[in-house]
């Protein structure tokens, strides 16, 4: 079976992509053959190519910019039309007339859309990109119940043909690790008797690191032991050094920059913070639960991968001190537990995520 599989770009700190290397990494691809059709990793990210090439996967890497991205996607369908099934992972309006002119281009193939992103505002314009997208596609997908109803319409999780693939996770991965969590603090000279707030993904608006840094200055005067850990770069990367600067924490806010070894750094943590201007259904969520952490979300935040009880939100516009006085209550000390008996059960363990999307292509692919 032929499947394209359309993506934003090979950036491991985008949180679709890890989505997409993570499925693709556990797919039999001795039955599938996968084209990857995705933009050029950015010159500040580490790339998911090698492991995705290693794998099998064909790689057709374009100019990271979304117009040239659909041209290229254009020529490409011209001369490409024997897919079984095409797979587009979308987060905007834009993706609904390139569902069209997928189906245009290629009349045989089944049409996959998958929706990462729940971005309100609910426009007059996205109210149309729904009748577009339910027009030309097939089959249609959510990281959550809330991101298919943003992209795809209202009532789109009534109809058979939608159903939730959750951002599930590596457990070989994302697992409590007390030798992994001590050596990363001893790298960054992280005392036992510190305590250690921690964010994972991108420095862009939005995840709201300005928000993020407010917090962390909250919560730091009420227990000069808390410290800061972020992992990722981004555009306002600058903003935020400037930001801990000014409230004098220049010396407990690390910049980590991009780092391979994530649960390694999950684990170090003894509380995780996403206080997120918008989000779909964010794998460093799970990623963070896999490996046992406290988590503390805005409520703009989707709650569908809220699946233990580590996981607690509150409003952007709560008091700061109620954020410290939250912080301060969930957060961990020491060694993390498992939970992931209640992750399996949610269905966000990778190999049961993977398998699942295999009988979805078996089915819309006639192999049923």
């Amino acid at each position: 079976m032929r499947i394209l599989m359309i993506s934003n770009h090979l950036g491991v700190q985008s949180g679709v992509q890890r989505y997409v290397q993570n499925l693709l990494l556990h797919l039999d691809t001795a039955r599938y053959q996968v084209d990857l059709f995705v933009g050029q990793c950015p010159p500040d990210q580490a790339s998911t190519a090698p492991a995705l090439e290693a794998k099998g996967v064909h790689i057709i890497a374009v100019p990271d910019h979304k117009k040239d991205r659909i041209r290229a996607l254009w020529q490409h369908l011209r001369t490409n039309k024997d897919y079984d099934i095409i797979h587009y992972h979308t987060a905007s309006k834009i993706g609904a007339p390139v569902c069209g002119m997928m189906r245009l281009l290629c009349p045989r193939a089944k049409i996959i859309v998958h929706s990462h992103i729940v971005y309100p505002p609910l426009t007059l314009t996205w109210r149309v990109a729904h009748g577009v997208y339910q027009l030309f596609a097939d089959y249609f997908l959510g990281c959550g119940v809330a991101a298919g109803r943003f992209v795809f319409g209202d009532h789109i999780d009534r109809k058979p043909n939608f159903a939730v693939a959750c951002n599930a996770v590596d457990q070989g991965r994302f697992h409590p690790d007390a030798a992994a969590r001590a050596a990363t603090r001893k790298q960054y000279g992280i005392a036992d008797t510190d305590r250690l707030a921690g964010f994972v993904g991108r420095l862009n608006h939005q995840k709201n690191p300005l928000f993020l840094m407010e917090v962390f200055a909250a919560l730091a005067d009420t227990d000069p032991a808390w410290k800061l850990l972020l992992v990722g770069t981004g555009e306002m990367e600058e903003e935020m050094r400037a930001a801990a600067a000014r409230r004098g924490l220049t010396d407990r806010v690390i910049f980590a920059g991009v780092q391979q070894d994530v649960p390694a750094y999950m684990n170090a943590f003894d509380l995780f913070l996403l206080p997120s201007n918008f989000e779909g259904s964010p794998v460093t969520l799970v990623e963070a639960q896999g490996c046992g952490v406290p988590c503390l979300a805005s409520t703009n935040v989707p709650n569908d991968g809220a699946v233990t009880d580590l996981v607690h939100f509150l409003p952007l516009d709560a008091p700061l001190n109620q954020w410290a006085a939250t912080a301060n209550g969930i957060a961990g000390q020491g060694d993390h537990a498992d939970h992931w008996a209640e992750l399996s059960a949610a269905g966000y363990e990778l190999h049961t995520a993977a398998a699942r999307m295999e009988q979805l292509y078996d089915q819309l692919g006639g192999r049923a």
